[in-house]
């Protein structure tokens, strides 16, 4: 070492690894439970028309997930299947929007969703539901962060759609 160069005083401290998930069986559990709690949303609430704005949120949100998680996972799945699953997502989505936009659009007092509507969220959450449990139990990091890119997109498709309203109230 040159004698123009000084020694580093600073006491080395070394980075704490953590091997393993981040969420706890605990965390997964209640993840789950939340899960059947949104499949019953979708097979019990949403056909009575009696869902809150909670309910949908939640089903909006856990579809958004699954979305997300063919999404970034396209490479590795297989291509077959991804053609089969992805178009049964993407009309879910569609008669989920359609029925939100039906609500706030005030046509119905309430989320009133046709059959067309309710066959295709159901056959959407019937592939959903099973998926998101095994992708808990194989990668709960992995699929939890997914969960968190789901929900920050709901959240700016949220604000998008006050500031559409605000600049229609002006």
């Amino acid at each position: 070492m040159p004698k123009s160069k000084k020694k580093r005083d600073k006491k080395y401290k070394p980075i704490t690894v953590r091997v393993g998930p981040y969420y706890s069986e605990e965390q997964r559990r209640q993840c789950e439970a939340q899960l059947n709690d949104v499949a019953l949303y979708v097979e019990c609430t949403l056909p009575t028309g009696n869902a809150t704005n909670h309910e949908i949120d939640w089903i909006e949100d856990v579809l958004i997930w699954s979305i997300g998680l063919v999404h970034q996972r396209f490479e590795t799945l297989d291509q077959l299947e991804l053609s089969e699953v992805l178009p049964i997502l993407t009309n879910g989505k569609h008669a989920l929007d359609a029925l939100i936009d039906r609500k706030y659009e005030k046509k119905t007092t309430r989320f009133i969703a046709t059959g067309d509507e309710l066959k295709a969220i159901s056959a959407a959450f019937a592939i959903i539901i099973p998926m998101l449990k095994e992708a808990m139990t194989l990668s709960p990091r992995r699929t939890m962060n997914e969960f968190d890119w789901a929900h920050r997109k709901a959240l700016e498709n949220l604000k998008k759609t006050e500031r559409e309203k605000c600049k229609k109230l002006s």
